[in-house]
């Protein structure tokens, strides 16, 4: 049995970055940038309004200006502006040349074709040419993760097939005589799987999918043999332990695959199982739900984050415990599903309640796992490890 620290050093070690792939930019939404992404011109391209009102030199601050035209966003007015002259702009339109200051409408007085300043300031009111970004610049940094802003700014430069680092392919088998589909009533003896969906739902909240899904019996063949189907990433769920129908290791060397561990200091999940062959990555995961969703956001995710080359999400802020108990100290490295709550504008930690892994019912709402070690008193704060839905948008 190996310290949580070290099974993630090993995880970090054997899975390698996978190569870049060309998407559409409607389907790049969770996508990492392969390479950095630059301005492919000044933005603004020239000098724009930011309000509705006129366009004048700057060095008019007062008197009576003759209206000579008007200019909207999508026009073009190229002829410079003259001294004593004003042109009526709409916010976004482009400036005409020589004009140094926009004089919001709320601020003259205007009487046919002519206007006075009746309140001038010494703001201008332009957007000036590359005060965003300068053509050439670096927008978005190789290594980035797309979400609803960063997609913005693709479209915006005209980026319509961006360079992502190609998702890995994620098969996954939930094994055992005792696993029913959860449209089955449970015979003596049977579960209904959980884990499919959970595992499906977990992955899309990264950002990716399931490739293949399916369920086996206690038959190593049949077990070997979806070792052997195309995926990045694959997951076994159940017959991580050491029972005579725990299939999990024995399945992965007869499928080619190297063990780098099978036990892990960790509560729930101490049976975690993780082998590598060539540049698959495999895991097996102890069959509770609970013990899946902890092993997903402590062992899982990083392999996932490797894929990607993300830098791993891995920080735990020190939260007050509002209520609940926490459990007593245990030899193994806990944690312990929880909910992160906002009281008297101040954040905080409530441990759920529940004695096993096998207790799905303690995930909903819960985000977040608090990490108890052997030593940890029950009081004060408690390091605690954001989870649940991935937090891009």
């Amino acid at each position: 049995m190996i310290p949580l620290n070290e099974a993630r050093q090993i995880i970090s070690g054997k899975v390698a970055r996978k190569g870049p792939a060309t998407v559409a930019l409607g389907e790049a939404r969770g996508g990492v940038l392969s390479d950095a992404v630059r301005a492919d011109a000044d933005y603004p391209a020239v000098d724009r309004s930011t309000m509705d009102g006129y366009a004048l030199r700057a060095d008019e601050t007062s008197g009576d200006l003759s209206v000579v035209g008007e200019i909207r966003a999508g026009s073009v007015w190229e002829k410079p502006i003259a001294p004593g002259e004003a042109l009526r702009v709409f916010t976004g339109a482009a400036l005409p040349p020589a004009a140094g200051r926009v004089v919001p409408q709320e601020q003259v007085r205007r009487t046919g074709d002519r206007i006075e300043i009746v309140q001038p300031e010494p703001s201008h009111f332009i957007r000036r040419k590359g005060e965003e970004a300068r053509a050439g610049e670096v927008i978005l940094a190789a290594g980035t993760r797309l979400g609803a802003a960063e997609l913005s700014v693709l479209a915006q430069l005209g980026v319509v097939t961006p360079q992502v680092i190609a998702a890995p392919m994620i098969t996954h088998l939930v094994t055992g005589d005792e696993i029913v589909p959860p449209s089955a009533s449970p015979g003596p003896g049977q579960i209904r799987d959980s884990n499919s969906a959970l595992i499906a739902a977990l992955a899309s909240d990264f950002g990716l999918e399931i490739a293949q899904a399916g369920h086996a019996p206690d038959d190593l063949a049949a077990i070997v043999s979806f070792l052997h189907e195309p995926a990045d990433l694959i997951l076994l769920s159940g017959g991580a332990s050491v029972g005579d129908y725990d299939l999990g290791a024995r399945a992965l060397e007869q499928a080619g695959f190297a063990l780098h561990f099978r036990q892990v200091n960790l509560r729930p999940g101490k049976p975690l199982t993780f082998a590598t062959r060539g540049d698959t990555a495999a895991f097996v995961l102890p069959g509770n739900p609970v013990a899946h969703f902890v092993c997903w956001h402590v062992a899982v995710k990083l392999a996932l984050e490797r894929f990607l080359g993300l830098a791993p999400r891995w920080e735990f802020l020190d939260l007050e415990v509002f209520d609940g108990q926490l459990p007593r100290p245990d030899p193994r490295q806990v944690f312990w599903p929880a909910k992160v709550v906002i009281r008297d504008g101040r954040p905080g930690v409530i441990p759920k309640p529940w004695s096993t892994s096998g207790n799905t019912f303690v995930l909903p709402d819960t985000n977040a796992l608090v990490r108890i070690d052997g030593t940890r008193a029950n009081e004060g704060t408690i390091p605690t490890l954001l989870v649940g839905k991935y937090d891009l948008f």
